[in-house]
């Protein structure tokens, strides 16, 4: 049964009965009273009477349609979800069997690359070595989805928000200009809680471009007066660090020397342009 029509002539014989009760005083159903029905002749009120029986009968069928409708919903939910997780225990497998295929792969290349490397070289590069290369060379890219935020406030002790770093670190990316990344981030304190300093703040993203967008845009910020001693720099190593202060170091000292002209580090070495350019 259609609900429309249901409240349609719900609707129809609630204005019949109010316009069938006026002439006794009731202007609304909530009026209805034992004496005034006493006053209605014996006909009118019977024949009221069956069609609201009706009406009863009709809701009653309605809403045990309703309840098998709602019964089935919650039947087939019930089996979606059993089928979902079936769908995720097959990934789960499908992954663990993917995993094991990718180490079995990279264990027999290596070595091979080390009987090869044995042959052409004096020293014999032994497979622990080669998957230390290949762990380096991970992490590197790694690294490279990863952007580190100084300066940014940490929670209170008080502050029971286990989301401040991440909302705030959405907030700054916002800010600097970055699309909305729809939760595609994760974010980690470096180092053990001071209270006389602030931890840096490792963002890592899904991919490169991303990270790599951020920092062009962090630019942004120095305009922004809420974040304006925030800073983003890219996840270096102890090496990469030292050898990027060695460069900020002699970038000082090329900017006071040639003050005519923009002096600025990309790619790991000091470039200059015309400050009219």
């Amino acid at each position: 049964m259609d609900l429309k029509f249901s409240l349609k002539q719900l609707y129809e014989f609630e204005d019949d009965v109010k316009g069938f009760l006026q002439p006794f005083n009731v202007k609304d159903v909530n009026d209805i009273s034992k004496n005034a029905l006493k006053s209605v002749h014996k006909d009118p009120l019977v024949e009221h009477t069956l069609k609201l029986v009706k009406l009863l009968k009709s809701s009653h069928e309605l809403l045990k349609s309703a309840a098998a409708d709602l019964d089935s919903l919650k039947c087939e939910q019930l089996q979606n979800q059993s089928r979902l997780i079936h769908v995720q225990e097959d990934l789960n497998v499908k992954k663990s069997v993917q995993l094991e295929s990718v180490e079995k792969t990279v264990d027999d290349k290596l070595s091979t690359w080390s009987s090869v490397v044995a042959k052409n070289c004096e020293k014999k590069v032994t497979q622990k070595e080669m998957k230390k290369v290949v762990k380096l060379a991970m992490n590197e890219q790694d690294r490279e989805r990863n952007v580190i935020m100084f300066n940014v406030p940490e929670r209170d002790v008080q502050n029971k928000n286990e989301h401040h770093d991440g909302q705030l670190a959405f907030k700054i990316m916002q800010k600097a200009g970055l699309a909305e990344q729809d939760g595609q981030y994760y974010c980690k304190r470096l180092g053990a809680p001071e209270s006389s300093k602030i931890r840096p703040l490792k963002i890592q993203f899904s991919s490169r471009s991303t990270a790599f967008e951020l920092l062009v845009k962090s630019k942004n910020l120095k305009d922004a007066d809420q974040y304006s001693n925030i800073f983003i720099v890219p996840d270096r190593t102890l090496q990469e660090r030292v050898e990027h202060k060695k460069l900020v170091e002699q970038l000082k000292v090329k900017r006071a020397e040639n003050p005519d002209k923009r002096f600025y580090i990309w790619n790991k070495s000091i470039r200059s342009s015309n400050m009219n350019v």
